[in-house]
């Protein structure tokens, strides 16, 4: 399974073995890791999203894989899990593809989720037929729509509830060994 490095961050594609240890023993996954799990790490969204991420890994082969795991964000230096991040299955007929991702609140504000989900789309786009990403916030939830807009996210719908959001291939630089920056951030844009 892939593994992605930003300047801070490792983020690792989970193979089905992982997925079921988080739900059955997250001590255990720690320690195959050779990490900490931060406490939040696993939410109880993200273990209730894990059972139908096992399900679909199933029934797709195994290079298809990264696209339904989680990815495991874990802070590089103090080799420290603090999230998740990953997509809701291979794109569909359009191309497109939905992100989803999560926080331990103990590592919030800092920058990480932003750094991975940027890292996580440039990797998308540099694989065939993904050509945007999408995400779902809920209108209240102000932190990830901070994440989407400093990774290049534009609004395309919004409901009284929600706002759906996109980014399309070409939005971010494509870089396999390292993180990304929006094209805006990159000359200079508001950040």
């Amino acid at each position: 399974m892939p593994v992605l490095a930003t300047r801070r961050l490792e983020i690792s594609a989970l193979p089905a073995a992982h997925l079921r240890l988080s739900l059955s023993d997250p001590e255990q996954l720690a320690a195959a890791l050779n990490c900490t799990l931060a406490e939040g790490c696993f939410s109880d969204a993200s273990r209730r999203a894990i059972y139908v991420k096992l399900e679909k890994m199933e029934l797709a082969g195994e290079t298809l894989h990264p696209w339904y795991t989680y990815w495991l964000i874990v802070l590089r230096d103090e080799k420290v899990a603090l999230g998740l991040v990953g997509f809701k299955g291979f794109p569909d007929d359009q191309g497109e593809v939905e992100i989803g991702y999560g926080i331990s609140p103990l590592y919030q504000g800092r920058g990480y989720m932003t750094e991975a989900v940027q890292r996580l789309v440039a990797w998308a786009f540099l694989q065939p037929g993904c050509g945007s990403v999408c995400a779902e916030t809920l209108r209240t939830n102000l932190a990830s729509h901070r994440v989407l807009q400093k990774s290049g996210f534009q609004v395309f719908r919004e409901t009284q509830q929600e706002i759906y959001w996109r980014i399309r291939r070409g939005a971010v630089d494509q870089k396999p060994a390292g993180g990304s920056q929006p094209k805006a951030e990159r000359r200079g844009g508001d950040r």
